[in-house]
């Protein structure tokens, strides 16, 4: 380890920091903070944003970059640490000091006026806030360049090497191979009865209660982490020893809380295993927004959705819920679980349609950043394409272009790493089931830390010493690919409904 590169750690351990705070801020904007604090809390944020920015493009740091680059004998982290470190800093050297600062600004004030816009059913609150950011998300897409689409910049932020001339035909298989599954489904005459869902409300209380208890069983450590409730779940805090997590809650159907429940924790798990001999260091973080979503939709879905997890839950939810219970089997909440129908609500989708939803993102969000749809027109575009894709209308801006969070803090690009995130945690719980034997047997006795064990030595605990699509290959096997995921679904449409 050479005295540049010393040096070098020292800076980034202070950039750690700063972007511990600004974690932390975020958090309580969208927890605890008070309304009238939204003024003060843009200008913090914006303050943290700036100083960040300033010292990363520091000449003294890119200086050491160049320096360590040639010190550098071989060690993987360190490697790692120079690669992650030269990209930001190339990244970071590209924009303006006054766009950062404004842009995390902005950001602050556009996640509260969504919030409102989306409890008021109304678009018109939110639309000059999200015309500006759309606006920002074009011009940072100029500032970091591009050889083929400007929306690859921005695609490149959340998964390095991500873009369209990878995306189009991933989607268009992923759709070829889903539609006629989900054609199937809908034109079967018996079906299973899921209506025993709605027939009694469902306490919040025991949302609460159950989730924690959940959250609690497949692993998260709450001495180092808490849940919360929030308008959008969501997972955040500051370093492994502060991982805070959040779900909704709604008493006309449990699922949205419990498997938002399991996704979150499905993150927070990821953070909490971050390797600590690498803390304040870029090795040390997660490794992309696809990796991480691969934790999240592996506990969510293929532990959380599969007929041993309800098997292994049923008791418990009995216990919760008794009134609904009555008469109720674990096939039949199995059944519930995984109910294949057109819908509006992504974060509540069936693992068969959840990609189309992802896919309808990604078309608007090609448009809006390259120039070919505005602002005004994206609310019945959308509409448009729930329509053609799924045969669903929204009957209210709510459930339709307010749904989500990500465009009020400018994450353009971050759609499409939810679908890598099924991709990859199909391979990855592939590649664990032939080490450590039936995950589903494993399951079904209530014992996740098998499963855990393996996700934090291959995935939790590497970091991002690896490129994306390295880590994968060295957990599995194999470069990434869709076949894992295009038979798991197959199977599981089979299992549920002999298609």
């Amino acid at each position: 380890m050479g005295e540049a590169y010393e040096a070098l750690m020292v800076q980034m351990r202070e950039l750690d920091v700063i972007g511990q705070i600004s974690g932390l801020l975020g958090w309580d904007q969208e927890v605890m903070m008070p309304p009238k604090a939204a003024a003060m809390r843009a200008e913090q944020l914006a303050w943290l944003s700036k100083e960040g920015h300033t010292r990363m493009t520091a000449p003294e740091v890119g200086e050491l970059i160049s320096a360590a680059e040639s010190e550098v004998n071989g060690s993987e982290v360190e490697q790692g640490n120079i690669r992650i470190i030269r990209d930001s800093y190339d990244k970071a050297t590209k924009k303006p000091t006054e766009f950062v600062e404004e842009k995390a600004r902005h950001t602050s004030k556009s996640i509260v006026s969504w919030t409102e816009a989306r409890e008021k059913n109304d678009f018109s609150i939110f639309r000059d806030d999200l015309a500006k950011m759309i606006d920002m998300s074009r011009q940072l897409a100029g500032y970091l360049g591009y050889e083929d689409n400007p929306y690859d910049a921005l695609l490149d932020l959340y998964e390095s090497g991500l873009c369209v001339a990878k995306l189009d035909p991933l989607f268009q298989g992923l759709r070829d191979s889903s539609v006629p599954l989900i054609k199937a489904v809908s034109e079967l005459e018996n079906k299973p009865d899921c209506s025993w869902v709605h027939k009694h409300p469902w306490p919040k209380a025991s949302q609460e209660a159950f989730s924690q208890a959940i959250s609690e069983a497949i692993g998260f450590d709450f001495q180092a982490g808490r849940r919360d409730e929030s308008t959008h779940p969501f997972c955040g805090g500051s370093n492994p020893d502060d991982v805070r997590w959040t779900t909704r809650y709604d008493e006309k159907e449990p699922f949205g809380a419990i498997y938002g429940t399991m996704h979150e924790t499905g993150h927070a798990l990821y953070e909490q295993g971050r390797p600590r001999d690498l803390d304040f260091q870029p090795a040390g973080e997660a490794n992309g927004l696809g990796v991480h979503e691969s934790q999240s939709r592996l506990w969510e879905n293929q532990v959380g959705r599969s007929l041993a997890f309800c098997e292994w839950s049923f008791p418990m939810w009995q216990e919760y819920f008794p009134a609904n219970f009555e008469g109720v089997t674990p096939e039949m909440l199995w059944q519930a679980a995984n109910q294949v129908e057109a819908s509006l609500i992504r974060v509540e989708a069936d693992e068969a349609t959840y990609n189309l939803h992802v896919m309808i993102r990604y078309e608007i969000e090609k448009k809006l950043i390259n120039g070919e749809l505005e602002v005004d027109d994206l609310p019945d575009a959308w509409d448009d394409m729930y329509e053609e894709f799924l045969g669903v209308r929204s009957p209210t801006r709510t459930e339709g272009v307010l749904q989500d969070i990500h465009w009020s803090f400018g994450a353009f690009g971050y759609f499409p790493t939810y679908t890598l995130g099924n991709l990859y945690s199909a391979q990855l719980l592939q590649a664990a089931e032939k080490d450590i034997g039936s995950i589903d047997e494993q399951v079904r006795r209530g014992d996740f830390t098998p499963l855990l064990d393996w996700m934090r030595t291959h995935v939790h605990a590497r970091g991002s010493i690896l490129e994306p699509s390295d880590h994968i290959e060295e957990a599995t096997g194999e470069q990434p690919k869709p076949d894992a995921f295009v038979a798991y679904l197959a199977d599981k449409i089979n299992a549920l409904y002999g298609v």
